[in-house]
């Protein structure tokens, strides 16, 4: 029982390290989509990734149980694996932060900019309930000399 774990578990690190490759190189492409403001890349991308994700999770639930299940001696011949497995994991996570970091510096410039081409949007309107309405900012025409 306990060798048809192993080889199950070893068999799990291989296919989460091979996941990872995956979900490492559609990261690069997520990351190149955003920059050139690929849209329809953006989208298709970011769907591959979901379900890249999900099969990663079943995948690490399953190894996480199996690895429970397992003494510290055999689970140190997995080593290697596992500490492969981890840096891919690691240099996903730093890949999605600075990804989100361009992504939150991009808002807050255009957040920036909007507060302060158009004014009138900071202030606050209530209807005679009290409540808070939204206001909409007027119109602003741009004219472009060619």
């Amino acid at each position: 029982m306990k060798n048809a774990l192993s080889k199950e578990f070893n068999d799990l690190l291989d296919s989460e390290d091979t996941i990872l490759d995956t979900l490492i190189q559609k990261q690069v492409c997520l990351r190149a989509a955003v920059t050139e403001k690929k849209w329809n890349d953006l989208v298709r991308v970011t769907q591959e990734i979901n379900e890249i994700s999900e099969i990663f999770q079943e995948k690490d639930k399953r190894r996480e149980e199996i690895q429970m299940t397992l003494s510290k001696e055999e689970i140190k011949d997995f080593f290697e694996k596992l500490g492969k497995v981890r840096s891919k994991l690691l240099k996903c996570k730093i890949e999605n932060r600075v990804l989100g970091d361009y992504v939150n510096i991009a808002r807050n410039f255009i957040m920036e900019v909007m507060e302060n081409g158009l004014t009138q949007s900071r202030n606050k309107n209530y209807t005679r309930e009290g409540k808070l309405e939204s206001v909409q900012p007027r119109s602003v025409v741009l004219n472009q000399l060619y």
